[in-house]
Order: C-alpha cells, then sequence, then structure tokens
C-alpha cells in the first residue's frame, strides 16, 4: 500500500480490510495551522 501516490489504488488495498483489521498510523490534515492547532490541541503525538 502506498507504493505509487495513486489514491483510488490505495483506497482499493485498504477497502480489503475490515475496520476491525485495518491498522491507523498515521492522519493527515490540510488546513490553515490555526484551525489544525484547534482541532489537535490536547492529543498526544507518540502513543
Amino acid at each position: 500500500m502506498f507504493a505509487t501516490g495513486h489514491d483510488a489504488a490505495n483506497r482499493e488495498v485498504f477497502a480489503q480490510f475490515s475496520p476491525e483489521d485495518a491498522k491507523v498510523v498515521g492522519i493527515a490534515l490540510r488546513a490553515d495551522k490555526k484551525l489544525v492547532d484547534k482541532i489537535t490541541k490536547g492529543a498526544k503525538l507518540h502513543g
């Protein structure tokens, strides 16, 4: 997964897993810095 930047192919690979088996290892946010800071306030960087 993510061997290429092809979004549809990456989504197809991810769709093969059930929500219980899918392992989310990161999240990306794209917005104004103030908004992202407000959304992520209090979140731990590493757990």
